[in-house]
């Protein structure tokens, strides 16, 4: 993470159009590959920090029990070691970055992501965003080849950002809920020095507004389709 400005970074250097990053595509080790043959940039993956470890995971975990649950569904946590190490052995090389999630863990969260990065072999490109600043102000400090993202899910974690933007240590982006985002609000971040990233963008007539805008990512389940239309 560095200061807006610092110096030039694309999400997808010396190519036109928004990266385009496979929602959940890397929170199972099941189809990986198939993700990247398609043409993601990224696979964004959701991490959450238990016991000095990340587990991969999209849904929340009972406490004490081996238990993930959604609003709708429940199932248990699947056995393996699967987790952030075996991931970025299995894209390094393979040409797509990690857009990386950080759930939980604040500066322990990042102290563990330098220890993996240090030890293990990983994509060129690696991007992390979190809600929590004291993660990104880690990453800096830890993890400085990490570009941070400031997640933002709802219209009070957007003013807030906007407020403090211009008087704090600033990460190199947003990734925001794409239904908080107007013509307005993307020209303002940019404005800024930042890039914006927009998730999750299913919906074909909703994207090209979004790239209409100039927004610099779009988060989708549909990469071949996503890619088709705005890659360059």
């Amino acid at each position: 993470m560095s200061e807006a400005g610092a110096g030039p970074f694309d999400l997808v250097p010396a190519r036109g159009g928004p990266a385009i990053i496979a929602h959940g595509a890397g929170n199972s080790a099941a189809g990986v590959r198939d993700v990247v043959s398609a043409g993601a940039d990224y696979l964004e993956v959701d991490l959450w920090l238990r016991d000095g470890q990340f587990e991969v995971r999209h849904e929340r975990r009972m406490r004490w029990l081996p238990i993930l649950f959604e609003k709708w569904y429940l199932r248990r946590l699947p056995r393996g070691n699967y987790g952030l190490a075996e991931l970025m052995r299995e894209t390094a090389g393979q040409g797509a970055g990690l857009f990386l999630d950080l759930k939980d863990g604040g500066a322990a969260a990042a102290a563990l992501l330098r220890r993996i990065l240090t030890i293990s072999p990983h994509p060129e490109r690696i991007v992390a965003s979190s809600q929590q600043w004291r993660a990104l102000r880690a990453i800096n400090e830890m993890t400085p080849e990490v570009e941070a993202f400031y997640s933002i899910d709802v219209h009070a974690k957007l003013d807030l950002f906007l407020s403090v933007a211009d008087r704090d240590t600033r990460p190199r982006g947003v990734s925001c809920r794409h239904s908080l985002l107007t013509e307005r609000i993307v020209k303002k971040l940019h404005e800024r020095g930042l890039l914006v990233v927009a998730w999750t963008v299913d919906d074909l007539e909703r994207a090209r507004e979004l790239v209409a805008w100039g927004v610099d990512g779009l988060t989708t389940h549909r990469v071949d389709e996503m890619r088709r239309e705005f890659v360059l």
